[in-house]
C-alpha cells in the first residue's frame, strides 16, 4: 500500500492595496518564486475616462475607458514607479478602449496605481 503526498499547486495571488488604496508593487511572491502581475483592469468610473500620462503626473498621453485591460510594462523587474511618494503603474496603451490625445500617440504611459482607478487581474482566472 503506497502513500500519496498532496501536491502544492501554484496559485496566483494579486497585489493588494495599502490603507490608502495604493498598489506599491506589481510583483507577488508565489510558492515557486516571484511572478509579475501584468494585466490590470480599468475601474475608474469617471465619464471622461482614466488619464494615462507621458510620465508620472506628466502630460496626458491618452484616456482609457472603464473595462479596458492594461498590460503592465516591467523595467528592472518592476512596473510601479514613485513620483512625489505616489505610485504609478507603467502600462502599454494599445487596448481598443484607449484613445490618444490630440498630438499624442499610443504607447507607454503611466496611470495612478490606486484601487480607485485600476484593479489587478488574477492570471489564474482565465
Amino acid at each position: 500500500m503506497g502513500f500519496s503526498m498532496p501536491a502544492i499547486a501554484q496559485m496566483a495571488e494579486v497585489p493588494t492595496p495599502n490603507r490608502s488604496g495604493d498598489y506599491t508593487t506589481a510583483i507577488m511572491q508565489g510558492n515557486r518564486g516571484n511572478y509579475y502581475n501584468r494585466r490590470w483592469l480599468v475601474v475608474d468610473p469617471d465619464p471622461t475616462y482614466l488619464n494615462c500620462r507621458v510620465s508620472p503626473n506628466g502630460a496626458v498621453r491618452s484616456r482609457i475607458a472603464p473595462g479596458a485591460i492594461l498590460t503592465a510594462e516591467f523595467v528592472r523587474n518592476e512596473a510601479i514607479v514613485f513620483q512625489n511618494g505616489a505610485p504609478w503603474l507603467r502600462v502599454r496603451g494599445t487596448d481598443a478602449l484607449t484613445f490618444a490625445q490630440p498630438g499624442q500617440t499610443l504607447g507607454t504611459c503611466y496611470v495612478r496605481a490606486n484601487r480607485q482607478y485600476i484593479a489587478p487581474i488574477n492570471e489564474d482566472a482565465r
